[in-house]
C-alpha cells in the first residue's frame, strides 16, 4: 500500500537536525520512495495523511533492551529465594507461555512508543529469539519492529545474570559450546557479562567486579567472530572495560572510565560504547525502598553513572561511536521510555538535542551496521518514521507525542503504549532534577 505524509517538516538527522519544511513523503510498501516539495507531485493511488505542522523523524533505535520485565520495581530482580522460585516457574510449560506473552507485550510497547528497531541483550530461555521469528513473519502486535537478539547471555560462574538471563561456563570448550548454541538458535550477536553490576555488587564503590578472565573473553570473541557475529559486553568498571576492549569485544555496554589502551583498541577495531542512563539515574537518586535494591546498589549506581559519563565523553573525543539504550526491565526502566534516554544523553553527555537525536537514530543504526537501511528519513531507506506533534530539536520531549508512525512500512495511527502512571510520575520528577 502507498501513503503520502503530506506537508510535514522533515528533521534531517544527517545534517545537524536541520528542518526541511513543507515536504511530502511517499511511502511505498516498506520503503520511503520519494520526498518532494509539498503539492509539487501527485501520487496516484496513495492514501494522503495530513501532517501540516508536524515533524517527521526517523524511528528510534534502542540498543540495550531486556524484554522480560515491565520496569516495575520488584525484589525478584535481586538475588534470593523469590528469584529462584521465579526461574523454576519460567522453565515450566505454563511459565514459558507467560514469558512469551510478557516479551510480546514489551515489544509492542517499545514499538508503540516510537522504537522501530531494538537490540535485545539477554532474555530468559531465548524468548527474544522466538519473538523475533514471529515478528519477522509479520505476526503479532509488534509486527514491523526490527529486532536484533542475543538470546541468553554468557558469563562465568557467579557472573552477572548467571542463572537468570545468562548461561555460565568456565573452560574454553564449554564457552565455545555456548557460543555455538546461541548461533545455532538464531542469535544475531553474542552478549557476555565481563563484570558484575550494581544489583549484584558485594562491596561499596565496586559495582564492576571482574567476573570473566581475559582468556575467557577472548575465547568467546574469537568463536563469535568466526561465525560472523559481534560481541556486546556488560561492563561497569575501568578494568572490565580494558579486558573487553583488548580481548575483542565490539561494544561496551553501560561503560566506565576508559584508559588509553581501551580507547585505542576500540578505535582500531571500529568498536562502540553504549550508555544506559535510564537505570543509573533512578538507582542513584531514588531511595532504596523505592527501587527495592538496597543502599549498596544506590551508592554503586552513582559511581556507575559518573564512570559512564566520563567514558562516553572520552569515546566521543577519541572518534569512537557512542550509542544509547534504555536497559528496559530494570526498576523504573519501562518499555516505552526511549525518549527519556535521549534527553538524559543530551544532558549528561553535554550534546545538543540534534546530536542526541542523531545518536538515537543514525548513530545507533551505524553501530548495528544498518545505517544504509534505516536511521534517517531519506529516499530509498526503510519507512521507519515518527510523525511528531512538536519540534524535537526545540524540545526532545516531543519524541513522546507521536501523531502517527510507520515501522518498515506498517502504518500505526495514534500509537498509545501501555503506561504506568505512578512510575511516570517518579520519572517526570527525576527528569526535572537533571540540569538542562
Amino acid at each position: 500500500m502507498k501513503y503520502v505524509i503530506s506537508d510535514c517538516n522533515v528533521v534531517d538527522v544527517e545534517n545537524d537536525g536541520r528542518i526541511l519544511p513543507h515536504k511530502d513523503i511517499l511511502v511505498d510498501g516498506s520503503v520511503i520512495a520519494k520526498i518532494s516539495e509539498h503539492g509539487k507531485e501527485i501520487f496516484e493511488g496513495a492514501r494522503r495523511i495530513d501532517a501540516t505542522g508536524c515533524y517527521a523523524v526517523p524511528g528510534l533505535i534502542d540498543l540495550h533492551v531486556h524484554l522480560f520485565g515491565t520496569g516495575m520495581p520488584s525484589k525478584v530482580l535481586g538475588a534470593g529465594k523469590s528469584q529462584q522460585r521465579l526461574i523454576r516457574f519460567i522453565h515450566t510449560e505454563l511459565g514459558k507461555k507467560i514469558l512469551g506473552a510478557l516479551v510480546s507485550s514489551a515489544a509492542k510497547n517499545q514499538l508503540y512508543s516510537g522504537v522501530t528497531t531494538l537490540r535485545a541483550v539477554g532474555d530468559f530461555c531465548g524468548s527474544d529469539i522466538e519473538l523475533k521469528r514471529r515478528t519477522d513473519a509479520g505476526k503479532g502486535a509488534a509486527a514491523g519492529l526490527r529486532m536484533f537478539v542475543s538470546g541468553m547471555a554468557i558469563t562465568a560462574p557467579g557472573g552477572h545474570g548467571a542463572g537468570t538471563f545468562a548461561n555460565t561456563a568456565q573452560t574454553t570448550e564449554d564457552l565455545e559450546r555456548l557460543v555455538d548454541e546461541q548461533v545455532a538458535a538464531g542469535a544475531d550477536f553474542i552478549k557476555i557479562c565481563v563484570t558484575g553490576g550494581v544489583m549484584d555488587a558485594k562491596k561499596r564503590g565496586e559495582p564492576g567486579e571482574v567476573k570473566m578472565t581475559e582468556e575467557q573473553v577472548r575465547t568467546v570473541c574469537d568463536r563469535a567472530h568466526g561465525s560472523g557475529k559481534k560481541v556486546a559486553a556488560h561492563v561497569q568498571s575501568e578494568r572490565g572495560a580494558e579486558i573487553a576492549a583488548l580481548c575483542g569485544v565490539d561494544s561496551i555496554e553501560h561503560g566506565a572510565r576508559l584508559g588509553e589502551n581501551s580507547l585505542g583498541a576500540l578505535r582500531d577495531r571500529g568498536g562502540a560504547v553504549v550508555v544506559t542512563y535510564s537505570p543509573a539515574l533512578p538507582f542513584a537518586k531514588l531511595p532504596p525502598e523505592m527501587t527495592r535494591m538496597g543502599e549498596l546498589c544506590k551508592i554503586n549506581s552513582e559511581a556507575v553513572m559518573d564512570g559512564m559519563t566520563v567514558g562516553a565523553k572520552q569515546a566521543i573525543a577519541a572518534g569512537i561511536d557512542v550509542g544509547m539504550g534504555t536497559d528496559s526491565s530494570c526498576p523504573y526502566c519501562t518499555q516505552y521510555d526511549m525518549w527519556r534516554e535521549v534527553v538524559y544523553f543530551s544532558r549528561f553527555v553535554g550534546v545538543s538535542s540534534a546530536q542526541a537525536l542523531r545518536v538515537a537514530t543514525l548513530g545507533n543504526a551505524r553501530i548495528l551496521g544498518i545505517e544504509g537501511i534505516t536511521g534517517s528519513v531519506a529516499e530509498g531507506k526503510s519507512a521507519d518514521i515518527l510523525v511528531l506533534k512538536r519540534d524535537p530539536i526545540a524540545d526532545l520531549s516531543a519524541l513522546s507525542e507521536i501523531a502517527f508512525m510507520f515501522a518498515q512500512g506498517r502504518f500505526i495511527d495514534a500509537p498509545k503504549p501501555k503506561k504506568m502512571k505512578k512510575i511516570d510520575a517518579v520519572l517526570d520528577t527525576l527528569m526535572s532534577s537533571v540540569g538542562e
